[in-house]
């Protein structure tokens, strides 16, 4: 087996609050890697905010490849990764007789094991990746659509934008889709109607959309934007988290008729800037004003029950997120 080649360093860490910039990052990489690596057999993605993804590290990183010049460990969210991996890793890292192996992480911040910060410094590169902003997608889509004679509407463009949540990659693919359609039709004009009919919103903007709409306390659309987030059938136990830490806000506000401990909350519970944070206390505060401090605790302890019964429970998390939803949207019936 070969080493690894001269240009090529052991490791790299990519660091973005971002999550859509990692994921373009990545997606980079893996259209750069088969070039140099079998993808199928030595580039192996370790989610390490999943437990049961870790389990393989060891073995991988420790046999040679027969395929390739070297294998490619993809350890993403590395931040969320439990003490002991993280040590583990950076151990892996040090052996300087493994050649063959390089560790690419990604993670939020630096807010990492520090022996495995050093050796990442030592042994590679920490880059800090700058999201995309609203306007580099505007003006790519412009350049795009206006190469390819067809033109969208400010509408229907500021929409299309914000369903892919600033991920460049993302609007490339939207945009073919998109493309495809209008080629076909005499008038070459993309409007709001045709973006939202043809382009989905990400995920994580479906969850928010959800939070949003019970927040505002709008069952009808509450429940429509739940059926359009079953559909991609994921774990629901991060919309627990996302749906109980607004209204933990939203009772810190009530207790406190001000901003100062709900801000230090929300500061220690979500890795923003203080503008981003600062956004968050003002929507939570209007939104504060749809619930009683009654309804606010009533909800609190029903999403508590709801965690416990979602991590140990056999029935589909859908049926019980679904029975949830209702529940919160019917707060001032039902009896907790």
């Amino acid at each position: 087996m070969k080493d690894r080649p001269a240009s090529i360093k052991k490791a790299y860490l990519y660091i973005s609050r971002n999550e859509s910039s990692l994921k373009e990052k990545i997606g980079y990489i893996k259209k750069y890697i088969p070039g140099t690596v079998d993808a199928g057999a030595d580039l192996k993605v370790f989610d390490t905010g999943d437990s049961a993804s870790l389990e393989g590290f060891d073995s991988f990183v420790s046999s040679p490849s027969l395929f390739s010049e070297l294998k490619v460990a993809l350890l993403e969210n590395i931040e969320k990764a439990p003490a002991a991996f993280q040590k583990k890793a950076a151990e892996r890292l040090s052996k300087s007789t493994d050649t063959h192996t390089v560790f690419i992480f990604t993670s939020s911040s630096e807010r990492i094991n520090r022996t495995l910060l050093e050796e990442i410094k030592n042994r590679g590169t920490v880059k800090k990746i700058k999201p995309h902003s609203a306007g580099d997608l505007h003006r790519w889509l412009e350049e795009k659509s206006a190469a390819d004679g067809i033109t969208f509407n400010r509408d229907a463009s500021a929409l299309l934008i914000e369903n892919v949540n600033l991920n460049m990659d993302l609007l490339k693919n939207e945009y073919r889709k998109l493309y495809d359609y209008i080629s076909s039709e005499k008038e070459k004009t993309i409007d709001r109607d045709t973006v939202r009919h043809l382009v989905s919103r990400v995920y994580s903007l479906k969850i928010f959309d959800l939070v949003d709409f019970l927040g505002e306390r709008d069952k009808e659309r509450s429940l429509e934007a739940l059926g359009d987030i079953l559909v991609d059938d994921r774990n629901m136990l991060g919309l627990i988290t996302l749906i109980h830490r607004m209204f933990k806000s939203m009772l810190y506000i009530k207790n406190e008729k001000g901003k100062g401990s709900v801000t230090d909350y929300l500061a220690r519970n979500i890795n923003m800037p203080p503008y981003f944070i600062g956004k968050m206390v003002n929507k939570y505060i209007k939104f504060s004003r749809n619930y009683s401090e009654a309804e606010i605790i009533k909800i609190i302890e029903l999403l508590n029950d709801f965690d416990i019964d979602m991590r140990k429970s056999i029935i589909s998390s859908s049926k019980l997120v679904k029975t949830m939803i209702a529940r919160i949207t019917d707060i001032k019936t039902y009896q907790v």
